[in-house]
């Protein structure tokens, strides 16, 4: 039987802070919903006992027409608590689909370019154990993999773009709805009620009341859903170890124009399939990783005369070359191809994430410059240059170039190439590690 949520109080919240090594300065992102509200009443009471400094941050996303009224009311009761508040507010079009996505998007650029301008060194969310188990009943209904499954962590690292990341802490993950709702009622706290919240056309709002039905019968409640996701993360742990290891036993190797090499490849060994997801995102610039990695690596990997040496899948191109199993960003996603149009430029007016492989950014003030595909005319580019590069040629197509008023002056991610007028870094190796999430 799963033991029941721990109550939440001071003593058990600071508790928490302390396990995950709470910095001094810290920000705390606050809707004014019951959760929220609490995250912010304990931040206060932790500031006043251990004076730290916190700030909380709402996101008025705007996108209905209470949303600038709760914005103040959020704001109203932090400042009440004792906190410093800031509103921050989407800006610009909205979508006119995969509006949560963008919002959520949205919402963590804010939240994480607002701390970090502040010099914050952790963001703290109010997801509790309800979430926990919602979350992960969702990803069931998916077919989601251990990744997947894990759900949520109390600790990982985000970016907004280009930028450095942060720490993103969850302190409330292991209490459930009810305890911060008695917690709430103790204090004499009220929150704010998100209409979203009772509009079954939203997946999670059926979730909770399904989770909640089949709590009433005891087949299945939160606190062991939340427990599951919690062996699960251990799982997941001991598998991403293994491919680890298995990367360093086939002599893996990351390039700094964003290439991965082994030198041999085994489709039958435990964690195989792993670790061609993994690199399979590491160089395909999705957002997720794709099913069906280990069949497109063993393809590529094949050793009989027939077999043929290249697969696509996921945005990446895993090909043999001159002995080895080479895991690249399929050129045709980024220059074009039937129904895939090509990947326009993007102006660099400051720091810039591209494809979600890149971080790229200029080191003085210039007019005209924009990034783009090298696209297929880069080896008449480089011209002699070309042969300095120790990668397949395939490669080049799909690497970053430097152009000034449509004309293409450079080529950032080869070490070769003149870059003195700004800075390029490969994300293959933090995508791979997948410890930060980026949001663009």
């Amino acid at each position: 039987m799963t033991a029941a949520s721990p109550a939440l109080t001071e003593t058990a919240f600071f508790a928490r802070l302390q396990s995950v090594n709470i910095p001094d300065r810290f920000a705390v992102a606050i809707s004014g919903g019951r959760d929220s509200i609490a995250l912010a009443r304990l931040a206060a009471a932790y500031a006043k006992q251990t004076g730290a400094t916190v700030l909380a941050l709402t996101v008025d996303h705007g996108l209905r027409a209470e949303a600038a009224d709760e914005a103040a009311q959020a704001k109203q009761w932090c400042e009440d608590a004792g906190l410093a508040h800031l509103t921050l507010r989407w800006e610009g079009d909205k979508p006119s689909s995969g509006v949560q996505a963008a919002a959520r998007a949205a919402r963590y650029n804010l939240l994480i370019e607002a701390a970090q301008a502040h010099g914050c060194d952790a963001l703290l969310t109010a997801h509790s154990e309800d979430d926990q188990a919602e979350t992960l009943f969702m990803r069931l209904a998916r077919g989601a993999g251990l990744k997947g499954l894990s759900a949520m962590r109390e600790e990982n690292c985000v970016a907004a773009g280009p930028g450095e990341p942060l720490r993103l802490l969850r302190p409330m993950l292991s209490f459930s709805r009810e305890s911060v709702t008695a917690y709430l009622d103790k204090i004499g706290q009220d929150y704010l009620d998100d209409p979203s919240n009772l509009d079954d056309r939203f997946e999670r709002v059926r979730v909770r009341a399904l989770l909640a039905a089949l709590a009433e019968q005891e087949l299945l409640t939160a606190p062991s859903l939340a427990a599951s996701a919690k062996k699960l993360r251990t799982a997941e742990d001991a598998a991403r170890a293994q491919e680890d290891a298995l990367f360093d036993r086939f002599g893996g190797c990351f390039y700094g124009w964003g290439g991965v090499s082994l030198d041999r490849w085994e489709e039958d060994r435990p964690g195989a399939e792993g670790l061609a997801r993994r690199l399979i995102h590491a160089v395909g610039g999705g957002v997720y990783p794709p099913e069906g990695a280990l069949e497109a690596a063993a393809q590529a990997a094949g050793d009989g005369a027939a077999a043929p040496r290249k697969a696509t899948l996921g945005g990446a191109l895993v090909m043999r070359w001159r002995g080895r199993l080479w895991f690249l960003r399929e050129p045709a996603a980024l220059t074009g191809r039937a129904g895939v149009a090509p990947l326009a430029p993007l102006s660099l007016d400051g720091p810039l994430l591209w494809d979600r492989r890149f971080v790229i950014a200029p080191c003085e003030a210039a007019s005209g410059l924009q990034i783009a595909p090298l696209g297929h005319d880069a080896p008449a580019f480089l011209g002699p240059r070309a042969g300095l590069f120790r990668g397949p040629p395939e490669a080049l197509a799909a690497l970053p170039g430097l152009v000034q008023d449509g004309v293409l002056i450079g080529a950032p991610a080869l070490p070769f190439m003149d870059n003195e007028i700004l800075t390029c870094r490969s994300l293959t190796r933090e995508r791979f590690l997948g410890r930060i999430v980026r949001f663009s």
